[in-house]
């Protein structure tokens, strides 16, 4: 019984990479669920809601029993003598949810995005092609496109040749873009590579006309307004993540509605039966909706999306309800 007791003393620790991969694996599932639903959510015209998982507490409860036997002389009733024991392991994990509300649902949904956050996730080498037509509202007075009955506005002609040229200026390497903080205020340092070849000269150029933007600046104030002051400021009017979450529930297939002749940020399909190959899934209304598997550009929009989430939850959500329930 010894040696049963002491083979079963490391199971706890054992554990440890079994339970985090696992508990990682189904909260990385649960958010993207959530996410998912809430999107579908805003395209039936209900509310956002959150629910953000705090803590995860694992316990484990090791409960042992003994016996032991022994024959007398003589034997009574041929009793030989015996020995034995049993040994249960009990896991009782207890999952901490914190609902967005109130003071963190403001900052976290209703609050725009910091311009410069955006532009430090171009300068971690995000491309603008993807980060400006989700996060982006204009650019130095170019409008980007919103479909979102909310915050519908036509795009500048413009919009996306300017978004195109910083594209291949950051795939070329020609410009670079550093974000630098001094206390409450933000600036960009743009760099240019010296060695330019035609096509980067052209499209320097382009911005510098378009966005007003003086050659050789050098550092930009980045502001968050429609229109610059002067052209020392770069002015980025960024979304709020509950508009980045309107615009993609424009891409939500609706049963019965004909498919929408615009292009959509992200393309959710819908049916009545469980999709086979989804990169996520979720139930709504007793319908079933998903991002394809093999829709590429959809999924990355839905990455950023995340990350984007992560960024705009600057609350601790201390003062928020607490709803802890037992999981085991």
């Amino acid at each position: 019984m010894a040696m049963l007791l002491a083979g079963c003393a490391s199971m706890g620790a054992a554990r440890v990479g079994i339970d985090r991969t696992d508990y990682t694996e189904r909260l990385r599932q649960s958010e993207k669920e959530q996410l998912l639903t809430n999107i579908v959510a805003l395209r039936y015209g209900d509310a956002p809601m959150f629910l953000g998982v705090t803590s995860v507490i694992s316990q484990y409860t090791r409960e042992s029993t003994g016996e032991l036997r022994a024959a007398i002389t003589p034997a009574v009733d041929n009793d030989a003598g015996a020995i034995g024991g049993a040994v249960m392991l009990r896991e009782t994990p207890t999952v901490t949810y914190t609902p967005v509300t109130g003071d963190r649902f403001s900052r976290h949904l209703l609050a725009p995005l910091p311009p410069a956050a955006v532009l430090a996730m171009m300068e971690a080498g995000w491309s603008s092609e993807l980060l400006f037509p989700l996060a982006v509202r204009s650019i130095n007075g170019v409008g980007n496109t919103s479909r979102a009955p909310l915050f519908e506005q036509r795009a500048d002609e413009d919009f996306a040749k300017v978004v195109a040229a910083l594209r291949r200026l950051q795939r070329s390497q020609a410009l670079a873009v550093r974000v630098r903080q001094k206390e409450e205020t933000f600036s960009a340092l743009a760099r240019v590579r010296p060695a330019l070849t035609a096509s980067e000269e052209a499209d320097l150029q382009y911005l510098s006309e378009r966005l007003g933007i003086k050659r050789g600046a050098g550092e930009l104030r980045v502001v968050f307004a429609t229109y610059p002051h002067d052209e020392g400021e770069l002015a980025i009017a960024t979304r709020s993540m509950f508009e980045i979450l309107m615009e993609l529930s424009q891409g939500v297939e609706l049963e019965g509605a004909p498919a929408s002749p615009e292009a959509s940020l992200v393309r959710i399909h819908s049916g009545a039966a469980a999709p086979v190959d989804a990169h996520v899934a979720t139930q709504f209304r007793g319908r079933w909706y998903w991002i394809d598997g093999h829709d590429e550009p959809s999924k990355q929009m839905f990455l950023i999306t995340q990350v984007m989430l992560s960024i705009a939850d600057t609350g601790g959500g201390s003062g928020s309800p607490l709803v802890t329930i037992p999981a085991g």
